[in-house]
């Protein structure tokens, strides 16, 4: 396992820490005001349960009480509150899966973390004279206090360095500045109110415990949505333009290309996938909007599915499910995931990563979670607008284009000069009355979509085959000059005359008369089919059927 020795290394730590707060309580088990200590704990266990967030990292506050047991009862008492209050945190958020791999993972290095930030301070305090037990005076112990402050902010900055040693926890240098200096305000904010809050419970008793608490979670609620409130509603703002843009967008291709430009604004985007799921029909995209081969994650993703969770937030690579750990090539730690969301027929699913942690947050996840529903539908629109184009573009019975088409696909090669030479067949089926008249019209349509199937077989993937109405065809040949019309029609004919049409119970032959017209510069279109269809009546069906004539070889009288 990837994470083995970093597993191995915070238990063992957790252990000594365990092992060492069991045993300082034992110890001192006089000190403890059993009634104050648990009233203490409860206002406590109200903070963890409601953190202010930056990054990966909670600030929940708690430290404050732990500073309250210490300075009124010393060590032992406030290294049991800490691990107290730091279990009932991390307890939170078992009832997830990500919740319970995050607290395999950093439960241990939380214990001692929160451990060294009790003790160390606590020692230095002491070790300079500072006072401990009823009444204490904080404001009376200034350079014990000031000891106290100061390795407080050691501690805090050292533990970046042990997260690292202790869960290879990797934080780039500005991220870390950042979260360090709202550290060091947060524990001095804890400090001045766990001041006023001693001052409080010695005049007040409880009754100051509990005003000093309500003031700090004032005062918590401002600072949360302070830090919050500002970039989140700009990021909404910029999902709901993206929105905006994805509603417009009448090409799959650009859609996917216009999500992915539009998601690297919003968030983090190192890594990434998304995958469109049509009835089973699955595809692929990479970040810049490419066709990829299947991407394991997504079966991982889906084959776990958490219906209360439709998307989630890692915030280091220890909280990814096993499989997807192993499926990762490079260390990315925080990854957003979108589980597959269903617009009527269509599922989108989606998952980016970035190496650095607590790249993602949340509310912003709620908000890509509705932008890939606006995505499904938007394909969906496409779709079913496509199909739709399709149709009108399309002979429903032989599955040929049609006139329509003809004319819009005709239109843009008469306009390019790449195209010309370019020749037009008028092929009509010879005595397809009859065969209506003969074997009924169940037959004669089987005879035409056989047809179709032969035509599209007979020429290149750049011509176009069209069925013009009833038993006649429309070929259109770009860069085909007379004399290789002349044998593509004569090759068109021969095939047409040597396969045998119908069931295996009647089996016909079918002949044809093929009209051509080739231009050398621009000509209406109307014009070439009318030219085509004189070459196939009178150079063809009047000299005997089953023969192709070319425009230019009829005679002048007849021209």
């Amino acid at each position: 396992m990837r994470f083995r020795k970093y597993l191995v290394r915070s238990w063992l730590a957790w252990t000594l820490v365990f092992t060492g707060v069991t045993y300082l309580t034992f110890q001192n088990l006089e000190a403890f005001d059993w009634p104050l200590f648990w009233f203490i704990y409860t206002l406590g266990a109200l903070f963890v349960m409601n953190p202010l967030k930056r990054r990966h990292l909670h600030f929940t506050f708690h430290e404050m009480f732990v500073f309250i047991t210490f300075f009124l009862y010393g060590l032992a008492p406030a290294l049991l509150m800490g691990q107290l209050l730091l279990f009932t945190f991390q307890a939170r958020a078992f009832n997830r899966r990500v919740g319970r791999r995050r607290f395999l993972h950093f439960y241990p290095l939380n214990t001692v973390i929160e451990c060294l930030l009790v003790l160390l301070p606590g020692l230095a305090y002491i070790a300079l004279g500072g006072r401990i037990g009823e009444p204490v005076h904080l404001m009376q112990q200034g350079v014990a206090m000031l000891a106290f402050l100061g390795t407080l902010f050691l501690v805090l900055t050292m533990s970046f360095a042990l997260s690292y040693f202790m869960v290879g926890e990797r934080i780039p240098f500005p991220i870390m500045w950042r979260l360090i200096r709202f550290d060091w305000l947060v524990v001095s904010l804890e400090l001045l109110f766990t001041m006023i809050a001693i001052e409080s419970y010695l005049v007040f008793d409880y009754v100051g415990l509990i005003i000093t608490f309500f003031i700090l979670s004032v005062l918590k609620m401002t600072m949360s949505k302070a830090t919050e409130t500002e970039e989140t509603k700009s990021r909404v703002d910029q999902v709901e333009r993206l929105k905006e843009q994805l509603y417009r967008v009448d090409s799959e291709q650009l859609l996917i290309e216009k999500f992915w430009n539009g998601l690297r604004d919003i968030v983090e985007v190192e890594r990434g996938w998304l995958q469109v799921n049509r009835k089973g029909e699955r595809t692929f995209y990479d970040m810049t909007g490419r066709v990829i081969p299947s991407v394991p994650d997504a079966f991982t993703i889906e084959r776990y599915q958490d219906e209360d969770e439709p998307c989630f937030v890692y915030d280091s690579l220890h909280e990814w499910h096993p499989e997807l750990q192993q499926q990762q090539q490079e260390l990315h730690h925080s990854a957003l995931v979108i589980q597959p969301v269903w617009g009527a027929e269509t599922a989108v699913s989606c998952m980016v990563s970035t190496t650095a942690n607590g790249a993602y947050e949340i509310p912003i996840a709620v908000e890509v979670n509705r932008l890939l529903k606006t995505l499904s539908w938007s394909i969906e629109r496409i779709d079913e607008r496509n199909r739709l184009q399709h149709e009108s573009l399309t002979d429903p019975l032989t599955g040929l284009h049609n006139q329509r088409a003809l004319r819009r696909w005709t239109k843009e090669r008469l306009n390019d000069v790449a195209s010309y030479p370019l020749s037009v067949f008028l092929i009509d089926l010879d005595h397809f009355k009859s065969i209506n008249d003969t074997y009924g019209h169940a037959f004669g349509d089987e005879v035409l979509i056989e047809a179709g199937q032969l035509f599209t077989r007979s020429v290149r993937a750049t011509d176009l085959v069209t069925r013009y109405g009833g038993e006649e065809f429309v070929f259109v040949f770009p860069r085909m000059d007379e004399a290789a019309a002349h044998l593509v029609g004569e090759k068109i004919r021969d095939a047409l005359k040597r396969h045998d049409f119908g069931t295996e119970g009647t089996r016909i032959t079918v002949t044809a008369s093929i009209g051509i017209e080739t231009i050398y510069e621009y000509e209406d279109l109307d014009t070439v089919l009318r030219h085509a269809d004189r070459a196939m009546y009178v150079g063809a069906k009047f000299n005997g059927r089953d023969r192709v004539a070319h425009y230019h070889d009829l005679s002048t009288e007849v021209r």
